[in-house]
């Protein structure tokens, strides 16, 4: 769901988990080049994943515990792209749109013996659809790889970003989205809601391959992070470093494949919190200059956070037959929360949260083009170092009442190639049930959006995937591809004025019943291209109430994300060494929220989606 807010970010979510996240990435693993830019207490930061990069990127569905922790929907795993094998190239690349949007690009690769190279650096600029959206951000991409043997092969990686101020126009009540979509509150603006971040990550990626039978791999990478972020009610400052490791062994003997390894990871965060006394009467500011004006207040929050976790695991694959493949993994999580609060030391408190995550899953070949599989695996995930340090007590220290996710889920579905009609299908059907779900939430304050968290006791996520991709021509290609999702409180207390209220069978915030996505892509063989993609999505709600809660009088509508249809265009040519393109997103002008902030007070659920807009590409390039 895209926020069209650089400061929050795009929300990803696989199968319902990560739809409420508050910022960042929650629920999935983010990999780049087999390094984790997901941390050890399973937040993830999008900053160093540079599209314009990207050469390809693959999906695991469904909980991934036997291999990944702390990632019940799945794994997003993105490779840089392929460098050139030529000795040098050189590729400057200039987009320009509506809303003040400017992007220049320069990718630099090659290939000199046994090294190759790979360098993006971009700089963006973007004024925003809305009201205080203006934004800058800047960043390196770096990769090089070098044989060391014919068996050894070692990656370094560095990623640099550098965003000198996002600016965040926050949510909207249903009214205010709709008459006048492009506004922000003035208490948004007044309290300088922006943020600043600088960020740095390297790793070291060793893959060592004795025989085609053995293959052995080490991951070392740190992270350092740097955060202002003046936010309605209070300006939050933190200081980062995060490294960890991750080894793994794959083995084959006859018809037995064994995976077995371990992750280390530690974050280590230095949090300090004060109260936000916003901007001087009458005084405005621009660009980074918000985080020189904006007032300080009383420091509320000084603290040491602390996470360690380890998680060993093994999977074992057999072949019962020519045709049937038996897969038995499992991985042990143990994480340690700990937090030093120098202004109260009763605050300070340790949290382990451990368990154990078995999958058992069966594959069968039923024809060279097609298999059908099942599986039932588990899935664990804690609550982040944010979700444990906001408590609506306002009280320092770690929620002790918060506990992590539990996910077991039940897969089964079919893939399948046809030669004749040029067709792929790919089916899915699931159940996962979640144990202890993470749900956010906001209190009633007109002058705070903070966010805090509490577990659902237990809701399903039910639902199909379904995927049909064919080459109607050469030339010529069409993608279907269609999600329905049911996701039910099965077990949901919320303590409200008139008691403990049961909110089982009500709908899961946030995540549409229907999904609908269509693309029509058309490639000539002398360079001009067109593609078409369309995408419907139904109707949500947005609160767990599923409504107003007495005694709030406001219709059932003020607290529902209307369905919608988009519709976006793209058309542009490929010369031998030169690119142009014009993009036209939501085509028909169609009047949309891009995405909610799930059970926000007040009503200010929605998070306005841009009209019409325009984007013009030109590249070239030089070497090869």
């Amino acid at each position: 769901s895209n926020r069209h807010n650089l400061s929050q970010g795009d929300r990803l979510s696989l199968r319902g988990l990560g739809a409420r996240a508050a910022f960042g990435v929650r629920g999935v693993k983010i990999l780049l080049d087999g390094i984790p830019l997901t941390l050890a207490d399973g937040q993830s930061q999008l900053n160093n994943l540079d599209l314009g990069s990207t050469g390809r990127i693959e999906i695991l569905r469904g909980p991934s515990s036997s291999l990944y922790g702390n990632a019940g929907g799945g794994v997003l795993s993105a490779h840089t792209q392929s460098p050139s094998n030529a000795a040098w190239r050189l590729e400057p690349r200039l987009v320009i749109g509506s809303y003040g949007l400017m992007r220049l690009q320069t990718r630099f690769s090659g290939r000199i013996g046994k090294t190759d190279y790979f360098a993006s650096l971009h700089d963006l600029r973007n004024e925003g659809y809305r009201q205080h959206a203006d934004a800058r951000a800047r960043g390196i991409n770096a990769r090089i790889g070098h044989a060391l043997t014919p068996q050894l092969h070692l990656s370094l990686l560095m990623h640099l970003h550098d965003a000198p101020y996002l600016f965040n126009p926050s949510s909207l009540d249903r009214v205010t989205a709709e008459k006048a979509p492009r506004t922000a509150r003035s208490f948004v603006v007044d309290q300088g809601a922006s943020k600043q971040v600088r960020q740095s990550q390297a790793g070291l990626h060793l893959a060592y391959r004795s025989t085609p039978e053995h293959t052995s791999s080490l991951v070392l990478y740190g992270v350092d992070r740097n955060l202002k972020n003046p936010i309605p009610g209070r300006i939050v400052e933190l200081d980062r470093k995060a490294f960890g490791l991750r080894s793994q062994n794959e083995f084959t003997w006859r018809d037995l494949r064994l995976v077995a390894g371990v992750d280390l990871d530690f974050q280590n965060d230095d949090r300090r919190e004060f109260a936000n006394g916003g901007l001087p009467d009458g005084s405005s500011a621009d660009d980074e200059q918000v985080f020189e004006k904006v007032q300080y207040g009383t420091a509320q929050v000084d603290q040491q956070e602390n996470v360690r976790s380890i998680g060993p695991f093994l999977s074992l694959e057999k072949d019962l037959s020519a045709a049937l493949a038996l897969t038995l993994a499992g991985r042990y999580d143990r994480y340690r929360f700990a937090v030093e609060d120098d202004f109260a030391s009763d605050a300070s408190a340790t949290r382990n949260m451990d368990q154990f995550s078995p999958m058992v899953g069966l594959v069968w070949h039923s024809s060279p083009l097609a298999r059908i599989y099942a599986h039932i695996a588990t899935a664990f995930q804690t609550p982040t170092t944010s979700e444990l340090g906001n408590r609506p007590n306002g009280t320092a220290g770690f929620n002790p009442d918060l506990e992590p996710e539990r996910v077991l889920s039940l897969e089964t579905g079919f893939r399948r190639h046809i030669p004749r009609l040029r067709l792929d299908i790919d089916l899915a059907l699931y159940q996962l049930q979640i144990d202890d779900a993470l749900i956010p939430f906001q209190v009633e304050d007109p002058d705070s959006e903070e966010i805090y968290f509490r577990n659902a006791g237990q809701t399903h996520n039910r639902g199909l995937e379904l995927a049909l991709a064919t080459a109607l021509r050469s030339d010529l290609r069409l993608s279907l591809a269609y999600t329905f999702s049911d996701y039910v409180f099965e077990d949901y207390k919320v303590e409200t004025g008139d008691g403990l209220l049961q909110l089982a069978d009500n709908e899961v915030p946030g995540v549409p019943r229907h999904r609908l996505f269509a693309s029509l892509t058309y490639h000539s063989a002398r360079g001009f291209f067109a593609d078409v993609d369309l995408e419907r999505v139904g109707r949500y709600w947005a609160n767990d109430f599923n409504g107003p809660q007495s005694p709030d009088d406001r219709p059932a509508i003020a607290f529902q994300n209307d369905a919608y249809l988009r519709t976006d265009l793209r058309l542009g040519s490929h010369y031998p060494a030169n690119e142009i393109f014009l993009s036209v997103e939501n085509l028909f002008a169609a009047d949309y929220n891009g995405s909610i902030v799930p059970n926000a007070w007040g009503g200010r659920f929605f998070e306005p989606a841009p009209g019409r807009t325009l984007r013009l590409g030109i590249g070239t390039r030089l070497g090869d």
